[in-house]
C-alpha cells in the first residue's frame, strides 16, 4: 500500500527545476560580471581630487564563455551607443566566446564601424586559455584596438554563425576587409579562417595592436596612444589613473536569461526537464506549481531552440520518447513501449543538434536517459498508485466520513482519509481548500470522492 502525498513532491520537483535554472543563471552572471579587481587599487593612489571635467570615462563590457548570440549583440551595441552619448574615452570588451548563433553580425559591426569612440576587443585574461571563434573573432578583428593574452586563441572564424551553415555569410571577405589595412600577412587570413591561432602567430602576422594579460595592462598601455576609430577619426587616449572612471556592464535580467539558453547542454536539459513537469502535471488533478515550473522551463528551452541548430526530427524523437514513457506509466505496461520510449529519446539526443560543436556529451545523455527512465518507472508510478487509494476499499465506502486536505483542493487535490490518501474534489462554498481544512466525503464521482466543510466539534456536541 501506498500514501504518498501529491504536494510535497510537486513543490520539490519544482523547486529542483528552478534551483536548476537558477544556478546556471547565476554562473552566467557572476561570468558576466567578473572583472580585475586590481583596478580599484590603482584608482584609490590618487594624489589629489580632481575636477569632475577631467576625468576620463571607460566603458568595460566583461563576458566570460557562452556564445556572441543576439542578447550579447545587444548589450554590445548599447554601451557603444552609451558611450558615445556620454563622451566616453574607449568602450572595452573583454571576453572569450566560442563561436555566434543567430547574431546579425551586418548590425554589430556596421555599430563598431560607425563608433566615434575607440572600441578595444581583450580575448583574455591570461590564464584562462580565452578564445574567439566564428563571431567572436569577427568581432575582434573589428576592434579599433585588437589585444590578445598570451595564453589566448583567435579563430577558427569560419562559420561565423552555428545557426548559419549554409556558407551565405562570406567570411574571408569581411575578414579581409577588416585586417587587410592592418598589413596582416595573407597566409594569417587562411589561418584565422580555420584554425585556432595562437597569440605569437597572431602577432608575427601582424593582426595584433597590442598584447595585454588583463584589463589594468591594457589601460595602462593605452594611455597616450593614438588610434583611428572606425568613424574615420583619430584620437589620442588619455587613461590616467588620477583622471579614470571605470564603468562595468553587464546583461539585464532578461537578456542573461536569453543569453544562458543558448548554451547547448542547457536547452536539452531545460526541454527535458519543462516536459516532464508538464506530463508529471498532467497526471495530477488540478493545476500546480509543478506545472507552472514546467511552462516556464520549456519556454526557455523552445526559445533555445530557435537560436542553436537543432534536427528537428531528433527534437520530435526526444518528445515521442517523453510522450511515450507517460503513456507506459499510465498503462503500467513496462515492456515494449519502454524500450521504444528509451530508443526514441536515446537516438534523438544523439542527433539533436545540427553542429558538431554543439553535440551533447554521451555521458549527458546517459545520465539524462537513466533519470528519465527512474522518474517515469519508479515516481510517477508510485504517485499514480497513491491517487489510486488503498486496495479492495471501495470508494463508497467513504461516504461520510472525515478527513483532512493534504494538497490543495483548487477545486481538486488530495484527501487523508481512514489513513490513507485519495482523490477528492471541493464542493463547499469557497473558492478553495488549504491543507489541514477538515472535511467530510458526501458523495463519489467516478475515482472521486467529493467532500465539503466539516466542523469535528459538531461531532463532539452530538455525541455529549
Amino acid at each position: 500500500m501506498f500514501s504518498l502525498s501529491r504536494g510535497p513532491v510537486r513543490r520539490s520537483l519544482a523547486c529542483a527545476v528552478l534551483a536548476f535554472v537558477a544556478l546556471g543563471l547565476t554562473a552566467s552572471s557572476v561570468a558576466a560580471q567578473e572583472v580585475d579587481p586590481t583596478l580599484d587599487s590603482d584608482l584609490e593612489r590618487c594624489p589629489t581630487p580632481i575636477d569632475e571635467q577631467d576625468v576620463r570615462t571607460v566603458e568595460v563590457l566583461p563576458l566570460r564563455g557562452g556564445f556572441f548570440d543576439p542578447p550579447v549583440a545587444a548589450q554590445v551595441t548599447d554601451v557603444i551607443e552609451l558611450a558615445e552619448e556620454a563622451g566616453s574615452e574607449l568602450v572595452v570588451l573583454q571576453y572569450s566566446s566560442g563561436g555566434g548563433v543567430s547574431v546579425d553580425l551586418d548590425e554589430l559591426l556596421g555599430s563598431m564601424e560607425a563608433s566615434p569612440v575607440p572600441i578595444a576587443a581583450l580575448v583574455g585574461p591570461l590564464g584562462t586559455g580565452a578564445e574567439a571563434a566564428g563571431a567572436a573573432g569577427l568581432v575582434w578583428a573589428a576592434a579599433d584596438i585588437r589585444a590578445i593574452s598570451a595564453d589566448a586563441t583567435v579563430g577558427p572564424v569560419s562559420p561565423s554563425n552555428l545557426s548559419d551553415l549554409d556558407g551565405s555569410f562570406d567570411e574571408a571577405a569581411v575578414l579581409g576587409g577588416l585586417l587587410d589595412d592592418a598589413g596582416t600577412a595573407p597566409e594569417l587570413l587562411e589561418q584565422l579562417l580555420n584554425e585556432r591561432v595562437d597569440a605569437d602567430t597572431l602577432v608575427e602576422g601582424g593582426a595584433v595592436t597590442l598584447t595585454a594579460q588583463g584589463l589594468e595592462p591594457l589601460l595602462v598601455e593605452l594611455d597616450g596612444r593614438t588610434v583611428a576609430t572606425g568613424g574615420g577619426d583619430e584620437r589620442t587616449l588619455q587613461i590616467r589613473a588620477c583622471e579614470l572612471e571605470v564603468r562595468f556592464h553587464s546583461l539585464g535580467l532578461v537578456r542573461r536569461v536569453l543569453h544562458a539558453a543558448t548554451t547547448a547542454p542547457f536547452i536539452y536539459l531545460l526541454l527535458v526537464v519543462g516536459l516532464g513537469m508538464l506530463l508529471f502535471e498532467a497526471f495530477q488533478p488540478g493545476f500546480g506549481v509543478a506545472g507552472l515550473a514546467g511552462i516556464i522551463t520549456t519556454a526557455i528551452g523552445a526559445f533555445g531552440l530557435t537560436v542553436l541548430p537543432v534536427v528537428w526530427w531528433a527534437v520530435a524523437l526526444v518528445v515521442l520518447g517523453l510522450l511515450l514513457y507517460a503513456v507506459d506509466t499510465a498503462v503500467a505496461g513496462f515492456g515494449p513501449i519502454t524500450l521504444g520510449a528509451t530508443a526514441a529519446f536515446v537516438i534523438g539526443s544523439i542527433r539533436f543538434y545540427a553542429a558538431d560543436a554543439l553535440a551533447l556529451n554521451p555521458w549527458l545523455i546517459g545520465a539524462t536517459t537513466v533519470t528519465v527512465a527512474a522518474f517515469f518507472v519508479f515516481v510517477m508510478t508510485t504517485v499514480l498508485r497513491a491517487q489510486a487509494g488503498p486496495e479492495g476499499l471501495s470508494l463508497d465506502e467513504l461516504v461520510g466520513k472525515p478527513g483532512i486536505v493534504r494538497s490543495v483542493l483548487n477545486p481538486e487535490g488530495h484527501v487523508y482519509i481512514d489513513g490513507a490518501l485519495w482523490r477528492a474534489r471541493w464542493t463547499g462554498d469557497a473558492k478553495r481548500a488549504k491543507v489541514g481544512t477538515p472535511v467530510r466525503v458526501h458523495a463519489v464521482e467516478g475515482p472521486v470522492v467529493l467532500v465539503e466543510p466539516f466542523d469535528p466539534s459538531e461531532v463532539v456536541s452530538s455525541d455529549a
